[in-house]
């Protein structure tokens, strides 16, 4: 007769991430772009579905960019940036964005945000707020000039594209906790 096996075979998981063979610090990794990804995808929804229809003084918000660079500012220059550059193109193809100018715009302005943020400033709530609301009011500012260069608005708007930046900020203090919790999925890029 023959004799049992004293050792049991090893288990193979049969899922997907089972078979792409990734360590468990790559797997956070890709967990976390997702839910950044979905984050991003609840906010175009959001913004086209219910905000689209709300007016306040005759303007609405901007949640995608904005989350995009929040986004960016938390999670450093390296991978934040190359997020922002993917979703902005995604964001373009959505059919929200303004046009095709917001590519290269909002991917600028993350670098530079980001990079100052970095540079110079503490890590923090109030920190995030200043780079993103300087930089969706750049967002908004070039967006206007876009549209008069190309004479899709007139000059009397300026108000409302500046309007629009601000109401977009109060959205984030809201989202921070939530950007704040993903952001530490798979260890931190950088302490916050």
């Amino acid at each position: 007769m023959g004799k049992k096996n004293e050792f049991r075979p090893d288990t193979h998981r049969q899922d997907f991430l089972g078979k792409l063979l990734l360590t468990r610090k790559q797997r956070q990794t890709v967990l976390r772009w997702t839910l950044y990804a979905l984050v991003c995808l609840l906010a175009l929804l959001v913004q086209d579905v219910i905000m689209s229809r709300i007016l306040i003084f005759d303007t609405t918000t901007e949640l995608v960019p904005c989350f995009i660079l929040a986004i960016c500012v938390l999670q450093g220059v390296e991978s934040g940036c190359v997020f922002t550059l993917v979703a902005s193109l995604i964001y373009y193809f959505s059919g929200s964005a303004p046009g095709i100018w917001c590519v290269p715009v909002l991917t600028t302005l993350a670098v530079v945000a980001t990079i100052f943020r970095q540079a110079y400033l503490r890590q923090g709530l109030l920190t995030l707020l200043l780079c993103v609301s300087v930089s969706m009011v750049l967002y908004e500012l070039s967006n206007f000039g876009i549209g008069l260069f190309l004479n899709l608005t007139y000059p009397a708007r300026l108000k409302a594209f500046l309007l629009t930046a601000v109401l977009t900020m109060a959205a984030l203090p809201v989202m921070y906790p939530i950007l704040m919790s993903i952001g530490k999925i798979g260890g931190e890029t950088w302490k916050e």
